[in-house]
């Protein structure tokens, strides 16, 4: 069984604080915590893998205004944090009711903590019950898979181990394709539950294997048990199990991993599937994501697969690696306008289950060059999640900039740079927590608009106005409203993102 919110709140340490659910509590107890993360920083987001539940004392958030409140919580949410759990006493005797207000909005649970507990003690009952409950997991599947590897003796092929596993679990079992065709067993009856895992054959999904019943311990375990010896069965099988949308997906996995003859071949196999470049188009490589890590999309393939169709035209679609790469041949001149259509649909479709990012790599010319814009459209999904963008779709060519400074300067020479032009501002922020930096950020954001960055952060104009001219002080009386020094600032700040969010250094949670 997975680790939960409801299981973290019954630890000892986390009872002795008088924990107290706030924001949101749609699903609360069974929100499934991945792992549990301690942090000040009030713009943590961009470092977490989602599935975190987050323990804090709001030191962070004190100088912050209410919007940067709010925005703190939309980030949170945004990575697929588990849970917000904030100790009240230390730096806010109550919680700050803007933070509050938007976890509701946007589904993030936030518990208050009203007794001081060391964090540690949290960390160390949480994480020892997690990974004891993996090891658990671990031998349970051991201990399927030995049973259905016993049963294949008795009984060998796809149907013999889709039954087998209907006998250790007790529950239908049944198993299709991609394309939704049966192959063993039964289908599921609509409306009914069903526990299921997927079936990968040469990086791509091939099929499914679901029970048909409530989903448990056992159940999990031989579905996860079984996945890998129902691909190596289906491989044995002498039917043929090819499609259309089958060979497109395997010729997509062929061109991202570059096993194919030569371009002739590649072209020919291309035609083969329907991919036809008509005239007046260019070929174009994205990439789909959940928008949280811990987001389960059942038959979000097919969604895919379908939307695109629907949107792009001819489309090669596969699954690899937790996404979905998506092969098109679109206008052209419309190629943003037609992503941005397929963008909103995919949401529409998988919003309820945390929703999608779409991003894109440059127009190309021809299937060959189809593998440089898919990793472009890879290289874009890993800088668009480690900046935490709100936007849905994103293209190559918004992140443009980031992507030169990550190629042509190292990190200490963007920390150098950034510090020369910004350092005044970044220390004074740093004791006083004035958010001159964001100030500053928010003004070039704005087109040097002050009514509107004034707008943007959600104060009034004479407070900018007090703002710009500290911040043009601190900077030795700089004019603002010279053309080189506004690009150098701004240029300083687009490193100060850089670094912010992670750069080319590790993802991992700090």
């Amino acid at each position: 069984m997975p680790f939960t919110l409801s299981d973290l709140l019954a630890l000892p340490s986390v009872r002795s604080a008088r924990p107290e659910p706030a924001g949101s509590r749609d699903g609360l107890d069974g929100r499934i915590v991945r792992w549990v993360h301690t942090s000040e920083i009030h713009d943590i987001a961009p470092l977490l893998k989602g599935g975190e539940a987050l323990l804090t004392t709001g030191l962070g958030l004190v100088a912050l205004p209410a919007e940067g409140h709010r925005a703190y919580a939309a980030s949170l949410a945004r990575v697929g944090v588990a849970a917000l759990l904030l100790e009240l006493g230390r730096s806010f005797p109550t919680a700050p009711p803007a933070l509050l207000d938007e976890a509701a909005r946007v589904g993030l649970p936030v518990i208050l903590l009203h007794g001081v507990v060391p964090f540690i003690e949290v960390t160390e009952e949480a994480h020892a019950a997690i990974l004891a409950r993996e090891v658990t997991a671990l031998r349970e599947v051991a201990e399927q898979r030995t049973r259905l590897l016993q049963a294949m003796a008795e009984s060998p092929g796809v149907v013999g181990l889709v039954g087998a596993c209907a006998r250790l679990t007790g529950q239908p079992a049944g198993l299709v394709t991609a394309d939704g065709e049966l192959v063993a067993g039964s289908s599921l009856p609509e409306g009914a539950e069903g526990e299921g895992a997927d079936v990968v054959i040469g990086g791509r999904v091939w099929g499914r294997l679901t029970l048909h019943g409530p989903a448990g311990r056992c159940a999990r375990a031989t579905l996860e048990a079984a996945g890998p010896l129902v691909a190596l069965e289906v491989q044995r099988s002498p039917a043929d199990t090819s499609s259309h949308r089958l060979s497109a997906a395997q010729l997509l996995s062929d061109l991202v991993s570059g096993r194919y003859r030569s371009t002739r071949d590649l072209a020919s196999r291309a035609l083969g599937v329907g991919f036809v470049v008509r005239p007046g188009h260019s070929v174009v490589g994205c990439v789909v994501r959940p928008r949280s890590s811990r987001s389960t999309l059942p038959g979000w393939l097919q969604t895919v697969q379908e939307t695109s169709a629907r949107h792009l035209g001819p489309t090669m679609v596969a699954e690899q690696d937790g996404h979905v790469l998506v092969g098109a041949a679109v206008p052209a001149a419309g190629a943003r306008r037609q992503l941005a259509a397929l963008t909103a649909d995919l949401n529409a479709r998988l919003g309820a289950l945390g929703g999608v990012l779409v991003c894109a790599g440059p127009l190309v010319d021809d299937v060959t060059a189809l593998a440089m814009s898919l990793q472009s459209a890879l290289d874009t999904a890993d800088l668009a999640v480690r900046m935490a963008t709100a936007s849905d779709l994103v293209l190559s060519e918004d992140v443009a900039l980031y992507q030169l400074l990550r190629t042509m300067v190292d990190d200490v020479a963007l920390e150098q740079f950034t510090t020369g032009q910004l350092g005044p501002l970044l220390q004074h922020d740093a004791r006083t927590g004035a958010g001159l930096v964001m100030t500053l950020d928010t003004l070039f954001v704005a087109g040097m608009s002050k009514s509107r960055a004034a707008e943007m952060l959600g104060v009034r104009r004479q407070t900018l106005y007090g703002r710009v001219e500290r911040i043009c002080q601190l900077l030795g009386g700089v004019d603002l409203e010279q053309r080189e020094t506004r690009t150098a600032l701004d240029l300083a700040l687009l490193c100060w993102r850089l670094r912010l969010n992670g750069g080319r250094a590790s993802t991992s949670p700090r």
